[in-house]
């Protein structure tokens, strides 16, 4: 803005000294009032004085414009570049060993049970649905914990959380607490335990928004055959949209839990998975049920949000998750 007002400045004074300097007389110029009589304008000489100083003057401009010139112009304000997204075959990579295949053998009615869980800490606490932990505390039923792809037999787990798992949402068969917390114990190799595990960490304030996509990482196995889920059960990796919102108990004021357009993981056997949010990869919802459907398209899966598992394991202990693991329960 300076450098304007003194380069207008330089051209009014410049414009001055032509109208005053005897170089630079303006032209004749003929008005003609009526047919008889004519007017010439002409041009007196100025001071000589006074043509000295505007010379100095303009010296003085042309001195200050050229300064102005030299100096480097404002450094413009630098916007964040936006965080990227995390990387797909990162994700995978590292669900390959923090996602786990729940496999239990129920003796009493001689039939398999399979479902998803995920390690959420380094010291091998982990994430799973509160019906699937409940048989880990059932004598007569034997699990173990499986990981990779295909999955192979990897640790034994005990259950460190369990909330009530009376209540149910509405008139379906699902806990409204159905959430729980196992540790692993020891590995079925034999040797001893890592000092720190591979782990997906949880934002327990993330609340994604309709229309958002989710990785979704879990061992379905509802199309898959006995034989075929006991040898060769495969990790899903696939991308889920959040549909809609709905609540738990009644209270429309807030939302537990996210309907999510159907995918390939909309199956049996995800129970226990987990969704991540595509730019940093943390866990923000928990796979719970399913609606009904003969195709994965035309299901919907109901996850459980990250914030909501933080709020049971308040209401009942009076901390918070990343809290709670942090006592070494």
């Amino acid at each position: 803005m300076k450098q304007f007002l003194l380069i207008a400045a330089l051209v009014l004074i410049v414009a001055s000294f032509f109208v005053l300097s005897p170089e630079f007389s303006l032209p004749e110029k003929e008005t003609i009032m009526d047919s008889k009589i004519e007017k010439t304008a002409t041009s007196s000489a100025p001071d000589p004085k006074i043509v000295q100083d505007l010379k100095k003057q303009i010296n003085s401009l042309s001195n200050a414009v050229k300064d102005l010139k030299q100096i480097p112009p404002p450094t413009p304000s630098l916007t964040p570049e936006p965080v990227p997204a995390v990387k797909s075959a990162d994700i995978y990579n590292k669900a390959l060993g923090a996602v786990l295949n729940i496999f239990c053998i129920d003796r009493k009615a001689n039939a398999y049970i399979f479902g998803s869980a995920s390690i959420i800490h380094p010291k091998g606490y982990i994430l799973t649905n509160g019906h699937l932990a409940e048989h880990f505390s059932d004598p007569k039923t034997e699990c173990l914990l499986r990981r990779g792809s295909p999955a192979k037999n990897f640790a034994k787990a005990k259950v460190i959380w369990l909330p009530n798992q009376t209540l149910k949402i509405g008139v379906s068969e699902i806990p409204k607490n159905d959430v729980a917390i196992l540790k692993i114990t020891e590995l079925i190799d034999g040797s001893a335990l890592p000092e720190n595990f591979e782990y997906f960490g949880v934002n327990k304030n993330y609340v994604p928004k309709v229309g958002e996509k989710l990785y979704s990482i879990n061992y379905p196995s509802e199309f898959l055959g006995a034989d075929i889920a006991v040898t060769n059960m495969n990790l899903v990796f696939t991308l889920g949209a959040v549909n809609s919102f709905l609540t738990v108990d009644d209270n429309a004021a807030d939302a537990e839990g996210v309907y999510l357009k159907g995918e390939l993981s909309a199956q049996h056997g995800s129970s226990g998975g987990i969704f991540l949010d595509m730019q940093k990869g943390d866990i923000v919802g928990l796979f719970v049920g399913l609606t009904e459907g003969k195709t994965t398209d035309e299901r919907m899966q109901f996850i459980f949000m990250s914030s909501y598992i933080n709020r049971i394991l308040t209401d009942e202990k009076g901390i918070g998750l990343s809290e709670y693991l942090a006592t070494n329960p």
